[in-house]
């Protein structure tokens, strides 16, 4: 007789026991061990039939081979080839096969093992029903193994939260979904555009070869810039100021190469800190046009190993960018230098150095023959020449910023000096965003009353990271100067060294607007203020308090005592191409008459 044991899937090999097939197995499979519990210990089923009895005991051996043979093919046919997910209900047990035929039935009853036979127990070759079934978890992945952590794609703290998916979310069955509710961003073309376009799409044309193959020809002219127009009024340091200015900026960019080009700026309608303008004196309306075509900066840049390259055919072996020319020379956020000058720039970009620890730096030198705006030499500008360096570096946990400049007096009335900075930026407690910097001017061989770039100055500028740290930034800048510090070259344009430090020192660059002193002249103090920006960085508002101590010999000082201020800032889009900006302050001096002053500008960029 046959015994049908419950079917289960296929498993790996227990070490309890041998592996079983799928399906009803007959107890003749298990003819190894049959034979050999049959040797001297069971009666031989066949015996007493004869010869008919042994042939038929045959046949029966043979039927039975041929039916774990085709019960083998049959398992292994039903063998699953990806198993779903296990399910944790278990699985019924089959029902037991029944005879085709009735004269089935009766062979199967003629040659089956008799009652006394080799019985063995229904469990003697069956596993246990956890045996060879899967426990639930064994092909399924752990609920994380494909699933990212929760952090993986939310951004950092007090940005934005991550990320919801929804109905909203992308499908696969339509991938162009993702463009659905986008829209072209608007940009503003330059006011002349020729040979390639300022904005493109699509690829580029082969470039020409004239400058070698390696450094291909892609021409292109662009004048942009922006137009300024304000009204304002007040009282500055000078006196009282009334005025509708105008300013227009264009800056000249010819391109030739990747890394090769022209640049040129001009301001028309300005000669330095004289503007075009409508001026309001004593009731009546005076106006004043300037017209200015010479240009304010003019260099040509490029990197030497690309043209070297160009020049051989091979590709750039070094990086060296140079500039030369009427050059714009602005290091440290324009604090240590911000003018343009004759002069020659070269750098040393993206090194790093193992042996002291610098992750990367870039070095550049300079060289000045001409047209320094400094205080140091009054109204001059071909008094003076300098040469000097200037390094950028990203160490130890910050930022780095240093250099140091010899400036000659081509006149030699004892102004020569050597003027040397260093600052370090970095954040602490991941709350607060700090730099320090320092400037020292020493070396002028006149009397010390009579020096003019001499003393030092130090700044703290302080932010704190808030929950916003994007849309609210306190801030605090601090800051002491002694003697006469100077930058090493600075234009009028770009007020005093002291610009950074909060809106209360920071000049318009337009209608005058008045500010506390800016020269750091024998003074110490600083500014706080708060800086709102709209949720979409789409307007800004900033509120500030400053208080500057005058001490020392009021000789030479330009403060002649403390002086306290209120100011406030408020600008917003009008499109993506034009803005408004209005500004107002109050500020009161001891010794001296009070500041104070109103502006309203608008800006259209180009």
């Amino acid at each position: 007789m046959s015994s049908a044991f419950p079917r289960q899937p296929n498993g790996p090999r227990q070490p309890n026991g041998p592996r079983q097939l799928n399906g009803p197995v007959s107890t003749v499979a298990c003819r190894g061990r049959c034979a050999r519990a049959s040797l001297g210990r069971e009666p031989n089923p066949g015996r007493g039939l004869g010869a008919w009895g042994t042939v038929l005991h045959n046949l029966a051996a043979v039927g039975a081979m041929a039916a774990l043979l085709a019960s083998s093919s049959a398992a292994e046919q039903l063998r699953p080839r990806r198993l779903p997910r296990p399910s944790t209900e278990s699985a019924a047990p089959a029902e037991p096969a029944a005879p085709a035929t009735a004269e089935s039935a009766t062979v199967a009853q003629l040659h089956a093992p008799q009652p006394h036979a080799v019985a063995l127990p229904p469990h003697a070759f069956a596993q246990p029903p956890h045996a060879l079934a899967a426990p639930p978890h064994a092909f399924a992945p752990p609920p994380h193994a494909f699933a990212p952590p929760p952090h993986a794609f939310a951004p950092p703290l007090g940005f934005s939260q991550p990320p919801v998916l929804g109905s909203g979310s992308l499908a696969a069955s339509d991938p162009a979904s993702a463009y659905d509710h986008r829209y072209p961003v608007p940009t503003e073309r330059p006011w002349v555009e020729w040979f390639k376009p300022f904005y493109g799409d699509g690829m580029l044309p082969p470039g020409g070869t004239f400058f070698g193959e390696t450094n291909l020809l892609h021409p292109s002219f662009y004048v942009y810039g922006d137009y300024r127009t304000g009204i304002g009024t007040g009282r500055n340091a000078v006196d009282r100021f009334d005025n509708w200015a105008h300013r227009l900026n264009l800056d000249l960019d010819w391109q030739w190469t990747a890394t090769e080009r022209v640049h040129a700026f001009v301001g028309p309608l300005n000669d330095g800190v004289q503007f075009t303008q409508l001026r309001l004196v004593d009731g009546r309306a005076d106006l004043e046009t300037v017209f200015n075509p010479n240009l304010v900066t003019g260099f040509f840049e490029g990197d030497l190993g690309s043209i070297l390259g160009g020049f051989s055919g091979t590709p750039a072996e070094f990086e060296l960018p140079i500039a030369a020319g009427l050059v714009p020379l602005l290091y440290q956020n324009g604090i240590w230098m911000e003018d343009a000058v004759t002069g020659v720039s070269v750098a040393l970009p993206a090194r790093h150095s193992r042996l002291l620890n610098w992750s990367n730096f870039d070095a550049t030198a300079f060289a000045v023959f001409d047209q320094i705006n400094s205080p140091a030499f009054g109204s001059d500008e071909h008094a003076a020449q300098a040469f000097g360096t200037a390094w950028f570096i990203d160490a130890y946990g910050g930022h780095i910023e240093t250099g140091w400049a010899y400036v000659h007096d081509r006149h030699e009335l004892g102004r020569s000096y050597h003027n040397a900075t260093a600052a370090f930026t970095r954040r602490y407690f991941d709350r607060i965003n700090n730099s320090v910097r320092v400037i020292v001017n020493t070396g002028q061989s006149r009397a010390e009353e009579d020096r003019t770039a001499d003393g030092g100055l130090l700044i703290l500028e302080n932010s704190l990271i808030t929950a916003a740290p994007l849309t609210v930034v306190p801030y605090a800048n601090l800051f002491y100067g002694w003697g006469r510090p100077q930058s090493v070259a600075r234009a009028a344009l770009s007020g005093g060294i002291l610009r950074n430090v909060g809106i209360l020192y920071e000049t318009d660059g337009l209608n005058g607007y008045p500010t506390l002193d800016d020269s750091a002249n024998n003074t110490w103090g600083g500014a706080v203020g708060l800086n709102l920006l709209g949720a979409s960085l789409d307007r800004q508002i900033v509120v500030e308090a400053a208080y500057l101590n005058a001490y020392g010999s009021s000789a030479g000082r330009l403060a002649a005592g403390d002086q306290y201020g209120l100011g406030t800032r408020y600008q917003f889009p009008l499109s993506h191409r034009t803005l408004v900006r209005l500004d107002a302050m109050y500020g009161w001096r001891e010794r001296d008459r009070d500041l104070y002053g109103m502006r309203a500008e608008f800006r259209w960029k180009f």
